[in-house]
């Protein structure tokens, strides 16, 4: 049975969670014989990792409990009343006892993970069927991946070393267009910004479709100068319209001037905007075509007359090509050109991020999801998980209104086999709390899953365990209003009922009520001013209400200021920090303002072309007359590694004395490490990096006494606080920004030639063949700001304050302050206050005491010790006794081996070996030795007609066990698939055949044959320059 739980803001879901896991474990027998434990059963994915934490420590924390004071658990009641059970106290206490002393035995099988970390697990299972290496990193920034993309994308056309003309005319194209359009002509930004689409899952999800589309430089070319064509005819046409109905005004006197003024529009704004009120008032009362002037009955006779004769007919077909189907035609494909160029080159650049990737053994998170869907399809789940040595019985996700569509689709197999096996599965969620959908999420999921079930179970959450009564009452009535007001924007500009009834459903009373298990006392207060900038009135009503905390003795520790974005966090942290208040934010913390970091990078500059005059000035400044000494070991740090190079500034020139300073040194040293993981460790390189992006790397401020906390309504999902603060309570309504991209499917020629099309959200578009698609994206932002509100008003405990714009006229509602003051327009006070005080109380009831803080802080050291006194490690054993000295025989084919392991293609090997001479697999020397053996083996697999070996056209898998039917372990050196044929390659450095070496490549070529595969082998003598070729 799948258990369905719609877990609203404060209902327990972690306590029912954890009721739900162990309830689970305790209906399992412990085993006597069978190694598996009852907790190698149960999968339970969640959407972050502290999440993850969290629910981890709660199960083992009331393990603890049952097995030893099982009488104080919360849960006992439930488990002894549970007929599925059938244990009593004492036994509930053994097996308890047993199931901890499992888990924590065998901890690596408590499958309490995120549901990325969850499916890396299938990735690196199939590493080999992915074509990927088996010790791939995880590249969580996608954005700067797609920056380094764009930029290598231009090196190479840069350095002539990128034949393929079409991408390079394309761009030609390009440039030339923006030079018209009197724009910067420099491409890579645009296409750095617009490539970012490639994060998108529903691009990733259609990218097989649309990848030969966009790469035909011709087909797109076609595709535009048909759109060209459509534009410049549908503004002909109107032209000559209205040429001809001005040509007749211009005969006569008394004329309406407001109409004549009309027609003066130039033909694009005649298809895309408003016909105009005066121009339908004529097509419906012909007499509002003269002026009130003319007040003449035969002058207004003869305006009738023309009007009638000869511009009636004009106006008509004007109205016709206005609202018909050459507007729509004309709207459609000016909404498509503006992004053409740029989706032109989107597949280069997905290609090139592919290439990079494989190169440095990277794996972007945003492909997660795509490379499972790709595992999981067409095979039989119990497989693929037996497969992975985790079968699992029973499967729990948290935070279910996260999940996007491909993960879902990924899971629902799992779920789908359990609940054929009669099993107990779990989902939890609140479309509510749905904020994440610029990570994909999407919220339908929780209102379809029940319908793809057979068995499902919704039990009802309907008490509040965090948040005081008066709060939970003032934020239903809140978010009901506002739901309301969202349906009906919704009846207003579409034919969507059943959509708009979803959302009145969602937060309806029935839906949304929520009875409090808590009886403190609480307050509701929203406080609204009037102005176009309200920003300062608000910030100092916050001001105000900290002093008022302080006088009633409240610490403010307790209070959390959320901000939409985190540039409001800062603001609003740089404004109290002046009026002398301690702040705790992630948001203001940023590593590159701090000053021992600025001198770090000012001296990293003095080797680079970065360094000028003002960083001399900031040295000399910081450390003042450099020593000989310092001189000295700026001078030696200079030839080591970046990171090491770092690090040993940070040593001898004693940057780490300061305690404060500490936190900073090790965030950037994990900067300067994450990016070394992706690039080359070049401190040029670095430092442009460091200019774009790895100067805002934030660090969490330290917990100090009274520091009030600041972070974003985002970062805040999932925890909860005595008392909130919204300072900027004024959030954008409907925030689509013409420069948005919204991905639309064409289904009407010819603009359905590309499967996909990216258009800019202006709402012209509801005049267009892509309404459908602007209208969901429309929906859904509102959709978004609904949720991220209904998010913030449920954090706190005891009190909410919020402070936002006043609203000036209904029809000037923007933002959420605005439409919430007028929603409750009757219930303001005289200085717009909207409060839960009754009319006889005179302020808030008094907070109950503060949980007392058991949290231990530890002191901060940063441990670092003189780069040539460390003990240095050599990665592989064959290497112990190495030095930088001509290799050996063995050694050569030890070191082509491993360097050939990592080359698909030829492009491959220049990347694979700077990573091996990185790693300190191999020296510079030895490299030299290496490059000379595979220039030998390119000539020979040429002279041989067997380049397309290391084309694309193969599948290829590079030293990778295959297991035999007697357990026993085979591994060739390179096998490429195409369709069910394999192709056999070994490689052999040495001089002389032997007969060992075609058995050793039948045997593989008979596994092969086994698994169903066609098959040929080879046997490269690199030396002798011949390819012996073997037949079976």
């Amino acid at each position: 049975m799948l258990s369905i739980y719609k877990a609203s803001a404060g209902s327990g879901k972690t306590f029912t969670l954890t009721r739900e896991y162990l309830r689970m474990l305790l209906r399992m027998p412990i085993p006597h014989n069978d190694r598996r434990l009852p907790h190698t059963y149960v999968l339970a994915v969640t959407f972050t990792k502290k999440a993850t934490a969290e629910m981890k420590d709660r199960i083992l924390r009331e393990l603890f409990i049952l097995a030893h004071t099982p009488e104080d658990s919360e849960y006992i009641q439930d488990f002894l009343s549970d007929d599925n059970i059938h244990l009593n106290l004492q036994q509930i206490q053994e097996k308890a006892h047993h199931l901890l002393i499992g888990i924590l035995q065998d901890y690596s099988r408590f499958n309490v993970s995120t549901i990325d970390g969850f499916f890396q697990q299938v990735i690196r299972t199939f590493a080999m069927e992915l074509n990927l290496s088996a010790t791939y990193d995880l590249s969580m920034d996608g954005e700067e991946m797609v920056q380094q993309a764009v930029d290598e994308m231009f090196i190479r056309i840069r350095q002539q070393k990128d034949d393929n003309q079409a991408l390079m005319s394309w761009i030609l194209e390009f440039i030339l267009k923006k030079i018209q359009d009197d724009k910067r002509w420099d491409p890579s930004n645009p296409i750095k910004l617009f490539s970012n689409q490639l994060l998108k899952e529903q691009l990733i999800r259609h990218m097989d479709e649309i990848q030969e589309v966009f790469e035909d430089k011709d087909t797109m070319r076609q595709y535009q100068q048909q759109l060209q064509q459509i534009c410049s005819a549908a503004e002909q046409q109107v032209s000559q319209l209205l040429q001809q109905c001005l040509s007749i005004f211009s005969t006569e006197e008394g004329w309406n001037k407001l109409l004549i003024k009309l027609f003066m529009r130039p033909a694009s704004r005649w298809l895309s905007e408003d016909l105009g009120a005066n121009f339908i008032k004529v097509i419906n009362d012909p007499n509002a075509v003269y002026t009130k002037s003319t007040t003449k009955k035969p002058q207004q006779q003869h305006l009738l007359s023309i009007y009638q004769n000869h511009l009636s007919p004009l106006f008509h077909q004007l109205y016709e090509y206005a609202t018909g189907t050459l507007s729509r035609d004309y709207i459609t494909a000016n909404a498509i050109l503006p992004n053409l160029y740029t989706m032109g080159i989107l597949q280069d650049v997905a290609k090139q991020i592919e290439t990079t990737n494989r190169s440095l053994g990277r794996l972007p998170i945003s492909e997660t999801n795509r490379l499972v869907n790709q595992v999981i399809d067409g095979q039989e789940t119990p497989f693929i998980y037996e497969r992975m040595g985790q079968y699992f019985r029973h499967y729990m996700i948290d935070e279910f209104q996260d999940t996007s569509t491909l993960q879902w689709e990924n899971f629902s197999p799992l779920i789908a086999d359990a609940e054929s096996q009669n099993r107990d599965n779990l989902i939890v969620g609140d479309v509510k709390q749905s904020i994440y959908r610029f990570r994909n999420s999407d919220w339908h999921l929780l209102n379809q899953v029940s319908g793809q079930f057979s068995n499902t179970l919704m039990p009802k959450m309907t008490h509040n365990y965090r948040t005081a009564p008066q709060v939970i009452a003032y934020n239903e009535k809140l978010m009901e209003a506002y739901s309301q007001w969202i349906a009906d924007q919704i009846d207003n500009l579409t034919h969507c009922p059943q959509l708009s009834q979803d959302i009145r459903d969602m937060y309806s009373h029935c839906e949304m009520h929520q009875e409090p298990a808590k009886n403190y006392d609480g307050y509701f207060h929203m406080q609204f001013f009037e102005g176009k900038k309200t920003q300062d009135a608000r910030f100092e009503a916050v001001l105000q209400q900290l002093q008022s905390f302080e006088q009633e003795g409240i610490n403010l520790s307790r209070v959390t200021i959320l901000t939409r974005i985190g540039k409001e966090a800062k603001a609003i942290s740089e404004f109290l920090i002046q009026h002398g208040y301690n702040i705790q934010s992630s948001e203001g913390l940023t590593i590159g303002n701090h000053p021992t970091i600025q001198l770090i990078i000012n001296i990293l500059k003095q080797e680079d072309d970065h360094f000028d005059s003002i960083s001399e000035a900031y040295i000399h400044q910081t450390l003042g007359t450099l020593t000989p000494e310092q001189q000295a070991s700026i001078a030696a740090a200079r030839h080591l590694p970046l990171y090491e190079q770092v690090q040993s500034l940070i040593h001898e020139l004693k940057l780490n004395n300061q305690r404060d300073v500490i936190p900073y040194l090790i965030a950037l040293q994990d900067t300067i490490y994450s990016f070394m993981q992706n690039r080359v460790a070049d401190t040029k390189a670095f430092l442009e990096f460091w200019e774009r992006k790895g100067r805002l790397t934030k660090i969490a401020a330290p917990a100090t006494a009274q520091a009030i906390r600041v972070m974003t309504i985002h970062s805040s999902k999932g925890l909860e606080f005595d008392i909130v603060m919204l300072p900027c309570f004024d959030w954008e309504l409907n925030p689509l920004k013409t420069n948005d991209i919204i991905w639309c499917r064409p289904t009407t020629q010819p603009f359905s030639t590309l499967p996909l099309v990216a258009v800019h959200p202006t709402q012209s578009l509801l005049k267009s063949h892509l309404a459908d698609d602007y209208i969901q994206e429309w929906i859904a932002q509102y959709i978004d700001h609904l949720n991220v509100t209904y998010v913030a008003i449920t954090r706190p405990r005891y009190r909410l304050y919020a402070y936002g714009p006043l609203y000036t006229s209904a029809d000037s509602l923007t933002n959420i302050g605005q439409l919430v003051s007028y929603l409750f327009r009757d219930q303001l006070d005289e200085h717009h206050i909207y409060s839960s005080l009754m009319p006889n109380q005179l302020q808030p009831a008094a907070l109950p005491p503060e949980k007392p803080n058991t949290t231990t802080t530890i002191d901060a050291h940063y441990a670092s010790s003189p780069i040539l006194s460390r003990l240095i490690l050599r990665s592989r054993a064959e290497d112990d006794f190495a030095e930088d000295t001509p290799l050996s025989l063995v050694d050569l084919g030890i070191k082509m081996h491993l360097w050939l392991s990592y080359i698909r293609t030829w492009q491959d090997a220049e990347p694979a070996l700077r990573r091996l001479i990185l790693q300190g697999q191999i020296t510079e020397k030895q490299a030299t030795e290496l490059r000379s053996q595979l220039t030998l083996l390119q000539t020979l697999i040429h002279n041989s007609n067997h380049d397309d070996w290391f084309s694309e056209d193969y599948q290829v898998i590079s030293e990778r066990d295959i297991i035999t039917p007697s357990n026993t372990m085979q591994r060739p050196d390179r096998v490429m698939c195409r369709g069910n044929h394999a192709i056999v390659i070994d490689y052999k450095f040495g001089h002389k055949p032997r007969p060992s070496h075609l058995e050793q490549v039948r045997d593989y070529m008979l596994l092969l044959q086994q698994m169903g595969y066609t098959t040929e082998g080879h046997i490269i003598y690199n030396a002798l320059q011949t390819i012996q070729s073997i037949s079976l």
